[in-house]
C-alpha cells in the first residue's frame, strides 16, 4: 500500500507567507492609500526582517490624526525563506506572490481605505494575522474610533475578516479530537450515536494509541521511531479504520448521509437545509452567516466570496431542496478509496459542497469541507495583471 507523504507547515510554506503579505498589503494600503508588489517586498526585506519574529508596528498619526498598526508573528515555517532575496526572483518560491496580493488588495479594499481617509474622525486601524489561533479568520482589519456619544468602539472593517486560500477549494474542516461532535454540530444530527452504531467510535479508540506513536514529534524531533516503522503502524491504522474500502469510517460516512437525507425529506426539511449550509460555510457563531470573506489566490487570478455573496448563497438555500449522496473515491488505482458526502441542489443536480475524508502519513484524520460547482457560482474571479 502506498502512503503519500504530507508534511505539516513545511519550510517555505506559501500559505503562511500569504498571510504575512496580505497583512502587509492592507497595512500599506490603509497607511499610504496605495500598494504595489515592490512595496510589499521592500517592507518585508527591510522593516519586517529587522523586527522578526514578533511584528508590532504603529505609524505616526497622519494629518487627520489616524494611526495604523500591524501585528503578526513570523512562523518558523518561513523564517529562513521569507527574507531570502532569491525567493523573490523569477522562478523563486515567492516570486509572484507580492504582486498578486497587491493587485487583489488594491482592487477589493480601496473603498474601505477611502472611507477611513475621507471621514471626519480620528481612526486607529489594526491589521493583524490571527490564523495561528486556530479560527476561520487568517487576517483581520479593525477600526477603533470615538462615536458621537463619546464612547470608544472597535469593530471589524467591511469584508476584512479574511480567510485566505492558496489554490484551494477548501473552506473548513470537521476534524480534530472532537471529529464526531463536529459532524453532529455541523449537520444537526446525533453523530455520537451513529459513530457507535457503525463501530467507528470503537475503531477510533483502538487506533488512537497507535496514532500517538507516529506523531511528527516522535518521528522528526525525538526520533523514537523510524519512518519505515511508522509506516507499518500506519498500515494497521488504515486497516482498522478503512479496511478494504468498507471499514468503520465508510460506514460512519454512509450512515451520516442517510440520516441527513431522511431529515431533509421530513417536515423540518427547510429548517435543516439552512442549518447545513450555515455550519458548512464554517461560520458556527450564533450571529449566523456573513462574517468571513474568503479570498483564494489561484493560478491565473484570485477569487473572492465576500459577505454580500455569502448572503446571496444563504438566501438561495432557504428555497433549495437538497439531496445528499454518499460516495467513495481514490486518487490512484491502488489507493483504498476514501468516503465523501456530497450535497446537491435537486433542481439542477449541481453540487453545493462536499465533505472529503483523508488521513496523512502521521495518522492525522481530516474531513475537509470543499466547494462544489454551485458554490463556486457565487465567487467573483479576477485575472491577474500581466
Amino acid at each position: 500500500m502506498r502512503f503519500i507523504q504530507i508534511f505539516e507547515a513545511p519550510i517555505g510554506n506559501r500559505g503562511d507567507a500569504s498571510e504575512i503579505y496580505q497583512a502587509i498589503a492592507l497595512y500599506l494600503l490603509f497607511k499610504n492609500k496605495t500598494v504595489s508588489g515592490k512595496d510589499i517586498q521592500t517592507f518585508v526585506m527591510k522593516t519586517v526582517a529587522a523586527k522578526s519574529p514578533n511584528i508590532n508596528i504603529q505609524s505616526r498619526p497622519n494629518q487627520k490624526g489616524d494611526v495604523f498598526k500591524l501585528q503578526m508573528p513570523i512562523p518558523a515555517s518561513v523564517k529562513t525563506t521569507l527574507f531570502d532575496l532569491k525567493n523573490y526572483q523569477q522562478g523563486g518560491l515567492y516570486a509572484d506572490m507580492p504582486d498578486k496580493v497587491a493587485q487583489a488588495t488594491s482592487n477589493e479594499y480601496n473603498k474601505q481605505v477611502q472611507f477611513i481617509h475621507d471621514n471626519q474622525r480620528k481612526d486607529a486601524i489594526d491589521i493583524a494575522v490571527v490564523g495561528g489561533k486556530g479560527g476561520k479568520v487568517d487576517v483581520m482589519g479593525t477600526v477603533t474610533y470615538t462615536d458621537a456619544q463619546g464612547k470608544q468602539k472597535t469593530e471589524p472593517l467591511e469584508n476584512m475578516e479574511i480567510s485566505l486560500k492558496i489554490g484551494s477549494d477548501k473552506f473548513g474542516q470537521l476534524s480534530g479530537k472532537q471529529m464526531v461532535a463536529a459532524f453532529g454540530n455541523a449537520f444537526g444530527i446525533n453523530a455520537d450515536s451513529i459513530a457507535k452504531q457503525t463501530g467507528f467510535s470503537q475503531a477510533l479508540a483502538k487506533a488512537n494509541p497507535l496514532m500517538l506513536q507516529i506523531t511528527p514529534t516522535k518521528i522528526k524531533k525525538q526520533k523514537t521511531i523510524s519512518r519505515d516503522d511508522a509506516d507499518k503502524i500506519l498500515a494497521q491504522i488504515e486497516t482498522m479504520l478503512y479496511g478494504k474500502g468498507d471499514g468503520p469510517m465508510h460506514k460512519f460516512y454512509r450512515a451520516v448521509a442517510n440520516t441527513i437525507n431522511t431529515q431533509l425529506t421530513g417536515p423540518q426539511g427547510e429548517k435543516k437545509e439552512r442549518k447545513i449550509i450555515a455550519n458548512a460555510l464554517g461560520n458556527l457563531v450564533k450571529s449566523g452567516i456573513g462574517k468571513v470573506t474568503m479570498l483564494n489566490y489561484e493560478k491565473n487570478g484570485y477569487s473572492i466570496l465576500d459577505q454580500t455573496a455569502i448572503k446571496k448563497l444563504s438566501d438561495l438555500m432557504k428555497t433549495t431542496d437538497l439531496r445528499v449522496e454518499y460516495a467513495i473515491k481514490g486518487k490512484k488505482q491502488d489507493d483504498v478509496s476514501r468516503p465523501y458526502i456530497e450535497f446537491y441542489d435537486t433542481k439542477d443536480n449541481e453540487m453545493f459542497f462536499f465533505v472529503r475524508n483523508n488521513m496523512d502519513h502521521y495518522g492525522v484524520i481530516r474531513n475537509n469541507l470543499q466547494q462544489g460547482k454551485k458554490f463556486v457560482q457565487f465567487k467573483r474571479f479576477v485575472k491577474y495583471n500581466k
